[in-house]
């Protein structure tokens, strides 16, 4: 059984959607149907970007946003910036679900995973960090009295699950707080910082007056239940204790942290992620890497901003909007950008096809196991516009649904009627943001065993196309390819251009992490950009704990802290106060300790990240 339908939005029960403005509309009789009632409509932005009710998009705009009012008639919109805005629509959230809507994939928020492998934080008091510091080459630095370069007057942003601002890592000796502010977009009741929609704002006052209060909870009701933001900060900027063996690489550096809240469960369902599992959505990281852009030039201050989250959705090319966000910050003086290469090498969740097709018509068959007690997933297919590719399906027990061949944007259904399995398919001949070729596969119900995928070429141009599941923690475990590839499995945004991107090994024996993202970018540049410790990192926990944690956020969040040192010589101290991303990364590479390593290449980049190596290159960089 198998339906098709063009991107008019006309849907198979007969209701049709307005394009953008989502009003539904019974074709026959005009009557409304499934729609919300007009009566009990949120009052106010912030009730939208809450409500379960509520569709969300990035829609692009000319900056203009009284035209864009006119033009998309939203229920609500939220600046991001002179290029887009974040849109909300109040409808049915099963619109989205079936394909009755015309917005391009770009236009819908993917869903961002936490970075550190298994998706917990095991806790133990017993460890150390210095010994990673050596190996960073930050405790060589710090032998250095005449430079003096702890992260002092520095920023360091993080967009994370929120942090405990009474831990004694973040907590100075006269009792004043090291974090600077606190977004915790979870806070309904606001107030909201200047500018934003949603959420409340923590100001480092308001921290101090808490912490010299009897209970400060009271006061400042901020937590970080999961305990990765706490962590990572603490990597980045914590106090140095000799007592706990412990130091952040920056440790005077100032903290700013968004708190992100969950994902809106019709994203959730959108993308099949498994309940319980931590999931964020891509507007909220948008918000957020604004949020801290802002706050940093307010304060006039340097900022490294560090994204400690990932996802397989998208074209790994760098065309996301978020990692278009980044690369506009990350060319802007006294900013630096840090992202992960993610967590994802080693689950089987990449697939690479045929490079030279035999001919027209011609497939080449996916095998792909399916767990017991699979939900359901998404599985994208990228290729290059000209390779034209269509997609038939097999179960388990052999039903055959056949492909939808054609040109053109178009929405195929399969429903598998053995299988009680339910598959959209979307066919994106030219996605508007990368301008290759798209086909979005959700699977809803799928029967355990192996699925074949069967991927027709319709045109013969050779090349090659890519098939990636979601990030290990959206599926079950035993949900992988019988053939993976272990190439192109870097997470975004860790694929932009400008950022500068970070696998993660292991100290002990100088090994690269198991798990740790590999390169390069499905357009073929060149990421990762280098290495830092990454495995058995020795962190603090929520309420005065310490704990062990591994993960290509660990990574991120240490070289966020030693780039906040080249900032501090550099912009704080006056000698380059132009320095950027680029030049960063620049002094970086060239520092790189490269013993072993062939460079650049897909798993190390340039090499192990050496900040002392970095300030050698600067030397050179400053007398030639």
């Amino acid at each position: 059984m198998r339906q098709t339908a063009d991107r008019s939005g006309l849907s198979d029960n007969g209701i049709e959607w307005n394009k953008l403005s989502f009003v539904c509309l019974l074709k026959q009789t005009g009557q409304k149907r499934g729609c919300m009632n007009e009566n009990v409509l949120p009052e106010g932005c912030r009730d939208y970007i809450y409500s379960e009710d509520s569709l969300d998009f990035f829609l692009p705009y000319n900056g203009d946003i009284e035209a864009a009012r006119e033009e998309y008639k939203p229920d609500c919109l939220q600046y991001l910036n002179q290029e887009y805005l974040i849109v909300h629509f109040y409808a049915p959230t099963s619109a989205i679900y079936s394909g009755r809507f015309a917005v391009a994939y770009g236009s819908i928020p993917k869903c961002y995973a936490l970075q550190q492998d298994g998706g917990e934080i095991v806790g133990t008091d017993a460890g150390d960090s210095f010994s990673v510091l050596e190996a960073m080459g930050i405790g060589r630095l710090r032998r250095l009295p005449y430079l003096d370069l702890y992260g002092r007057g520095v920023l360091i942003g993080l967009i994370d699950t929120g942090i405990d601002y009474r831990h004694p890592v973040f907590i100075n000796p006269d009792g004043s707080s090291r974090i600077y502010a606190i977004w915790d977009q979870t806070e309904a009741a606001g107030p909201a910082p200047e500018g934003f929609d949603y959420g409340r704002e923590y100001r480092q006052e308001e921290l101090e007056q808490a912490l010299s209060a009897e209970n400060p909870l009271e006061l400042v009701p901020e937590t970080d239940d999961n305990g990765h933001g706490t962590f990572m900060a603490g990597l980045a900027a914590g106090n140095i204790s000799e007592r706990n063996s412990f130091s952040g690489a920056a440790p005077q550096a100032e903290i700013v942290m968004v708190k992100l809240k969950q994902a809106k469960e019709y994203l959730r369902r959108f993308y099949a992620i498994p309940e319980g599992v931590p999931c964020y959505q891509e507007t909220d990281l948008a918000q957020g890497i604004r949020y801290l852009a802002e706050t940093a030039q307010r304060a006039d201050r340097p900022l490294v901003l560090v994204m400690t989250l990932g996802t397989n959705s998208g074209g790994h090319d760098g065309s996301s909007i978020l990692d278009e966000l980044l690369d506009s910050l990350a060319v802007q003086n006294s900013v630096c950008v840090i992202t992960s290469t993610g967590n994802e090498n080693g689950y089987a969740l990449h697939y690479r096809g045929l490079e030279e097709p035999e001919a027209e018509n011609t497939y080449e068959e996916v095998e792909l196991r399916v767990a017991e007690g699979e939900n359901g997933f998404t599985m994208e297919l990228w290729a290059t516009s000209l390779n034209l590719y269509s997609i038939s399906v097999i179960s388990p027990t052999g039903e055959l649904i056949e492909r939808s061949p054609g040109r053109g944007n178009r929405f195929q259904v399969m429903n598998f009627i053995f299988e009680n399995t339910l598959i959209y398919l979307d066919y994106y001949m030219v996605e508007n943001r990368s301008g290759e070729q798209l086909v979005l596969l959700r699977v809803y119900a799928p029967t355990p065993g192996i699925w074949r995928f069967r991927i027709y070429t319709e045109q013969e141009f050779g090349g090659n196309f890519d098939l990636w599941l979601p990030v290990h923690t959206f599926v079950e475990a035993e949900t992988y390819f019988i053939r993976p590839d272990p190439d192109v499995t870097i997470t975004g945004p860790g694929n932009g251009d400008r950022a500068i991107t970070v696998a993660s090994y292991r100290v002990s024996d100088k090994a690269i992490y198991l798990h740790s993202g590999r390169g390069f970018t499905r357009s073929g540049n060149l990421k990762p950009d280098l290495a830092a410790p990454g495995v058995e990192i020795y962190g603090p926990l929520p309420n005065g704990r310490f704990g062990i944690g591994s993960g290509g956020g660990a990574a991120a969040a240490l070289t966020a802290g030693a780039c906040a040192l080249l900032l501090e010589w550099a912009v704080v101290q006056g000698r380059r106060p132009m320095i950027d991303t680029s030049a960063i990364k620049r002094l970086l590479k060239g520092g790189a300790e490269r013993e072993g390593i062939r460079f650049p290449n897909r798993e190390w980049g340039f090499g192990r990240l050496d900040i002392y190596g970095a300030f050698e290159e600067l030397r050179i960089v400053v007398n030639s």
